[in-house]
């Protein structure tokens, strides 16, 4: 069973900055590009954790990010079986309009914060 876990606008720079397997990366139009990461939930327990995957934005090449930003992620995806996250996290990522969905609904999200 897969389990959405939203934008993760919720997750600190370091949980970002753990280590990840990318998966996949391709150039977006207009610049920039958009990784697939796979990372397990329980680093303790291999064999019986849950697989998590990410949908990772980056910026421009030309507009660098700054050393504490964290890369914009615009799902995550959490299961027992890596292959049906895997297999949702691509299905995103390759689907650009389901990349500016995801987008939007973050900002408009963050815009009801504020």
């Amino acid at each position: 069973m897969l389990e959405y876990q939203g934008d993760a606008a919720g997750l600190g720079a370091q949980e970002l900055a753990a280590a990840s397997s990318p998966l996949y990366t391709r150039t977006m139009p207009g610049g920039g590009y958009v990784r697939v990461e796979l990372v397990s939930s329980d680093r303790g327990n291999a064999s019986g954790a849950r697989r998590r995957g990410r949908v990772v934005i980056e910026p421009r090449d030309t507009m660098p990010r700054r050393a504490d930003d964290a890369p914009l992620v615009v799902e995550e995806v959490e299961g027992e079986d890596e292959n049906a996250v895997v297999a949702e996290l691509f299905r995103i990522a390759r689907d650009n309009a389901a990349i500016a969905r995801r987008v939007l609904r973050r900002r408009w999200v963050v815009a009801r914060k504020v």
